[in-house]
């Protein structure tokens, strides 16, 4: 059975546990090699930290936030958008507190994927004073059967 519509949206100002992040030297390297066929030498995080570092770092898992939004399985959920906004350097070596909240959730139709719901949420990673470093807008759709 189909969550009720009206069960998701109470979703919507649903704040993440949040928790912290460092990014590891270690992992910054790999990253760069990955991604940049380089090495950091000057003590910035690779650009993918803006993905990467506010989901690991929310304070809850993959199926955790599954289970929250209702997904059928996890196969039934898919990737939507994602959106990063820098507002300052990530630094290797550095840990910052994540912090987000779920900002929306729409009841959709598509041709492919037939009736899902679009969860969307809005993470930050904030510096030592506070202040928000990088802020990762994500979408996902959670596929419900009919």
């Amino acid at each position: 059975m189909t969550v009720p519509f009206i069960e998701m949206e109470q979703l919507v100002g649903t704040k993440f546990p949040g928790g912290m992040f460092t990014v590891e030297r270690w992992e910054n390297f790999l990253l760069h090699e990955v991604f940049a066929g380089g090495r950091p030498t000057d003590g910035l995080a690779h650009p993918m930290y803006a993905f990467h570092g506010p989901l690991a770092g929310m304070g809850m898992s993959y199926a955790d936030l599954f289970a929250l939004c209702r997904a059928e399985s996890s196969d039934a959920v898919r990737a939507g958008t994602y959106d990063f906004e820098y507002l300052k350097p990530l630094l290797e070596g550095e840990t910052y507190a994540v912090r987000g909240e779920i900002t929306g959730v729409e009841r959709k139709r598509g041709a492919r994927a037939g009736l899902f719901d679009l969860v969307t949420f809005r993470l930050e990673m904030l510096d030592e004073q506070g202040d928000a470093a990088a802020v990762a807008s994500n979408s996902w759709l959670f596929l419900r059967s009919e």
